[in-house]
C-alpha cells in the first residue's frame, strides 16, 4: 500500500505527517481568537470537563500528523466532546490549520483509476440487506473488529413504489434510483486503564500470567451514509481500455461523503469482482478517499456471512492478485461478536424499506498481558475469535470514561506523557492474518 497510482507516493496517507512531522509543535496553526470567538463552547466541553477529551488532544498532537497514531489516539480517547471540538476546529471554521488538501468529493471521470476492471451492471437490489466485512487489506482502517455494513432504500426510496401506482407520472422524477443508505458497524479496541468504569456489560475476561494485567476494552460505533451509484454508461474515454466490443471499464461503481472523528470525508467506491452464479456472495471492494488533512485507499470483502468458504476464497484470493495486491497482506476480520444471528444475510425487497435503526454495539471486555503505562510500545498477543467474550449493551456508555477520580495521580499525569503510538500499536497486535488454504496459494504456482 498505496496500490492506486493516484496515491503512489511515498506520502499517500500521510501528507499532514509530511508537512509538519519533522518540525515539532507549530504555534502557528493554532488561531486562539478564532478558538475563543467561534468555539468556545466546544473548547470548555472538553478542556475544562472532559479529561478523556485533553488527553486525546494532546495525544493526536505528539502523533505530528502519523495517521496510524492518529487512529490509535481515537480509539483509545475518541468521544462525542472530542467529536465536536475537532468539526469546529478544523471542519467548520479552521482554528487549527492543519486542512491541507482541497475538500469535496472527485467529479465522475477525475477520481483516480481502479487498480483492476470494475463489475458492470450492478444490481442496487442485490446490495441491500446486512453485508459483513470478513477480509481487508489495509492494516490502518480495514481490519477493525465487528465490522457489518447494512444496505436500505435512500430518502425519497418509496418514490419507486409510488411511482408504480401512479402509473409512471413521477417517472421522470426517478428519485432515488441511483443510491442507497449504509448503515455502519464496527469497533476499534483500547486501554481500559485502572479505575475506569466497568464495560455496560459489566463482563471482563481475565488472562493470567507471571506479567500482570490489562484490560481491553472494544468501543464500538456507528456512522450513518449515502452511497451513490455512479451510472456506468456516462463512462470517459481515459477510464476505458480495449478494442471496441471488448473495453474494460476503470471508473468508480459509486461514490459517498461522511464524517467520522469530527472531520469529513469523501470516498470512491469501485466493485472489481464478485461470486459466481449460485455461490455464496461475495462483493471484492476496492476504495480511495481523503479527507482535508490525508489521502488513503484500501481494499475488503463483503460476504453476506460472517466468513468466507472455500470456494470463495478461491476467487477473492485470484481477484487480489489480478489487481496487484498482495493476498498475504489481507487481515481476518474479526466477527465474533456477531454469533448468534443468522449467518446468512439474504437481500431484502427495496420497496417499501427505511433505513434500519440499529442499536451501538456494546463493548467487548477483554484482558491482556502487557505492561500498562510507559512511552514505549506495549506488547500483546493476538487475540482469536474465540478469546473474545461479546455482549451487547442496552444503552451506549456516554461522556467521559476516564475513570480519573479512583486512579492514582500519577497514572492520570502518566496519561499525558506516554508515548502515543502505543495505542495503534495494541491495535496492531489484535490483527490476525487471513489464512489461505495452500491448495489455493500453490495453484498457478
Amino acid at each position: 500500500l498505496p496500490f492506486s497510482a493516484h496515491f503512489a507516493s511515498a506520502r499517500a496517507e500521510d501528507e499532514l505527517y509530511a508537512k509538519y512531522g519533522d518540525k515539532g509543535f507549530d504555534s502557528s496553526l493554532v488561531d486562539a481568537n478564532c478558538l475563543t470567538n467561534k468555539c468556545s463552547l466546544q473548547a470548555k466541553a472538553c478542556l475544562q470537563d472532559d479529561p478523556d477529551c485533553r488527553k486525546g488532544l494532546t495525544c493526536t498532537a505528539k502523533c505530528l500528523g502519523d495517521n496510524a497514531c492518529i487512529t490509535g489516539c481515537f480509539a483509545r480517547y475518541g468521544n462525542p466532546n472530542l467529536d465536536n471540538l475537532l468539526k469546529c476546529t478544523i471542519e467548520d471554521n479552521e482554528c487549527i490549520k492543519v486542512a491541507i488538501l482541497e475538500g469535496g468529493a472527485d467529479a465522475y471521470g477525475e477520481e483516480p483509476r481502479s487498480p483492476a476492471p470494475t463489475v458492470q451492471n450492478l444490481d442496487l437490489r442485490r446490495m441491500e440487506g446486512k453485508w459483513y466485512k470478513v477480509a481487508g487489506y489495509n492494516p490502518n482502517y480495514d481490519c477493525y473488529a465487528c465490522q457489518r455494513n447494512t444496505f436500505s432504500a435512500p430518502e425519497g426510496g418509496l418514490m419507486d413504489g409510488l411511482n408504480a401506482r401512479t402509473g409512471g407520472i413521477l417517472g421522470s422524477l426517478n428519485i432515488g434510483a441511483d443510491r442507497l443508505q449504509m448503515d455502519v458497524e464496527f469497533s476499534m479496541p483500547r486501554y481500559l486503564p485502572d479505575g475506569s468504569p466497568q464495560p455496560p456489560s459489566g463482563v471482563r475476561e481475565v488472562m493470567v500470567d507471571g506479567s500482570g494485567l490489562q484490560s481491553v476494552g472494544y468501543n464500538s460505533y456507528q456512522t450513518h451514509e449515502t452511497m451513490v451509484f455512479d451510472d456506468a454508461k456516462n463512462a470517459l474515454n481515459d477510464l476505458t481500455l480495449g478494442k471496441n466490443g471488448q473495453e474494460k471499464l476503470f471508473s468508480r461503481t459509486a461514490h459517498s461523503e461522511g464524517e467520522m472523528f469530527g472531520l469529513k470525508f469523501w470516498e470512491n467506491w469501485y466493485v472489481i469482482g464478485e461470486n459466481e452464479p449460485g455461490q455464496d456472495e461475495f462483493k471484492f471492494i476496492y476504495y480511495n478517499g481523503k479527507t482535508r488533512q490525508n489521502t488513503y485507499d484500501g481494499a475488503f470483502i463483503y460476504s453476506r456471512s460472517r466468513s468466507l468458504t472455500p470456494a470463495s476464497m478461491e476467487k477473492v484470493y485470484q481477484i487480489a492478485k489480478d489487481a496487484g495486491m498482495n493476498p498475504d497482506q489481507f487481515c481476518k476480520i474479526n466477527n465474533g461478536c456477531f454469533e448468534g444471528e443468522d449467518e446468512v444475510m439474504s437481500p431484502t425487497d427495496r420497496e417499501g424499506l427505511g433505513s434500519p435503526s440499529n442499536p451501538f454495539r456494546g463493548i467487548l471486555a477483554s484482558t491482556k498481558v502487557s505492561e500498562f503505562l510507559g512511552v514505549e510500545s506495549v506488547a500483546a498477543e493476538p487475540l482469536g475469535p474465540k478469546a473474545l467474550s461479546t455482549t451487547i449493551a442496552n444503552d451506549y456508555l456516554d461522556g467521559p470514561q476516564g475513570g480519573a477520580a479512583s486512579r492514582p495521580w500519577w497514572k492520570e499525569v502518566g496519561d499525558y506523557i506516554e508515548d502515543p503510538r502505543k495505542h495503534f500499536h495494541l491495535m496492531e497486535t489484535l490483527r490476525e492474518d487471513m489464512q489461505w488454504p495452500e491448495y489455493i496459494v500453490n495453484q498457478g504456482n
